[in-house]
């Protein structure tokens, strides 16, 4: 039927799929455990919790740097990664845009910093660790190499961190508008993108284990 068919486009269309999933850096304790998630198309979802709950971990493990202690991790689709603090090297702009695609055109860069609304000549240079530019602009440019490497699934690691309220408001306003309706993964503890999200994933930290009865 109509469902099944839906179904089927839903798996193969971009996202990401938790089942029960505990996270723990490579040889160190488990952070969390029993995690499910269902990341689809047009979804948007604030990961949340205490510092030290693994918020991290999980944007790690979900972008396949580490393993999950257990549980299934699946993605589909090219996941792009949003750091808070995405290195910005002491080039031009047209450059350090290039390093989400290094093939991209002048006029795919051009595209990118459109997109993101980051009004600056790709020519222009960033200076030491894109001294030039301001924090909110820093972070477009970081917001442009994923908009020319095309990914289809977002992680963004607090996109509103050290940004004035209206640079934040703005940044994220172009962050939901380039991003289409790719799922988004925000790891955040700023209430304002909490409440631009569709529902939260809350990471607690795992109580010590009881044996069981």
């Amino acid at each position: 039927g109509v469902g099944d068919l839906a179904a089927g486009a839903l798996a193969d269309a971009p996202g990401v799929t938790l089942r029960d999933v505990a996270i723990g850096w490579p040889g160190g304790e488990t952070l969390h455990e029993g995690l499910d998630l269902q990341l689809v198309p047009g979804d948007r979802v604030a990961v949340v919790g205490p510092s030290g709950s693994g918020k991290t971990t999980l944007a790690a493990t979900v972008l396949g740097l580490i393993p999950p202690h257990a549980g299934t991790v699946s993605t589909r689709g090219r996941v792009g990664y949003l750091a808070q603090d995405a290195h910005v090297f002491s080039t031009n702009v047209t450059e350090n845009v290039r390093i989400g695609r290094r093939d991209a055109t002048g006029e795919q860069v051009a595209d990118a910093l459109a997109r993101v609304r980051l009004d600056v000549e790709g020519a222009r240079l960033v200076g030491e660790q894109g001294a030039a530019l301001s924090g909110g602009e820093a972070r477009r440019l970081a917001l442009a190499r994923l908009a020319v490497g095309e990914y289809q699934v977002l992680v963004l690691d607090e996109p509103s961190e050290h940004l004035d309220p209206g640079t934040a408001t703005a940044l994220l306003d172009d962050i939901f508008a380039a991003a289409g309706d790719a799922p988004l993964l925000i790891v955040t503890h700023d209430p304002a993108v909490i409440a631009r999200c569709d529902r939260r994933l809350v990471l607690s930290t795992v109580p010590t284990r009881r044996a069981r009865p």
